[in-house]
């Protein structure tokens, strides 16, 4: 599993950018909410990585924060919704206004989402509202904390922790001890729960 991809972004379109890990070029689609902030062509990227697979094809989707990766994952998770519609949720509405809409059942708001009809809203809110409130939104992407956090989250899973008790855990880490820092601090922190 590719936990995230650093490079030089090499090509960038509105939903995807290609970056250049020494001489490989890998495509990867974005939402709007990543595609925003990329840097000019040339610069150095660092994109946290969903390797969706399917019997009949293989997609990388880029996320510049751990939350929006985590929101996407969790569309995934829901019946009959598929990457198209979780990149479309993110390039519609911020991660922040995702949760609100959820959390508070409002699916009204999430039909302004391309590909997202009543029932299909109405879904969503039922699926997630109660796994979606304890999702941490509070990393800035690119931040080192936000790093080193995926950076623990792979040790952890390497540990053979499953991703959910992995984020479990570092949610955890985060509120009880904000300054940390380092992955190193955030596995040894998580280990001693």
């Amino acid at each position: 599993m590719i936990e995230h991809i650093e490079g030089i972004l090499s090509g960038k379109g509105p939903a995807h950018a290609v970056i250049d890990v020494h001489g490989v070029g890998y495509r990867v689609f974005i939402p709007m909410s990543t595609s925003d902030k990329l840097p000019e062509t040339g610069k150095k990227i660092r994109l946290l990585i969903h390797h969706y697979t399917r019997e009949d094809r293989e997609h990388l989707f880029g996320f510049f924060s751990s939350g929006e990766r985590a929101i996407f994952e969790l569309f995934l998770g829901v019946s009959g919704i598929g990457p198209r519609i979780a990149v479309a949720a993110l390039s519609t509405l911020s991660p922040e206004e995702l949760v609100k809409h959820i959390t508070l059942r409002q699916p009204g708001m999430l039909q302004r989402i391309s590909g997202v009809g009543r029932k299909t809203a109405e879904r969503i809110v039922v699926e997630l509202s109660d796994r979606i409130k304890d999702l941490d939104l509070a990393e800035t992407e690119g931040s080192s904390a936000a790093i080193a956090r995926s950076d623990a989250l792979s040790a952890l899973e390497t540990l053979g922790l499953s991703r959910a008790k992995a984020e479990q855990l570092l949610r955890k880490v985060m509120r009880d001890h904000p300054n940390v820092n380092t992955a190193e601090e955030f596995v040894q922190l998580a280990l001693s729960q």
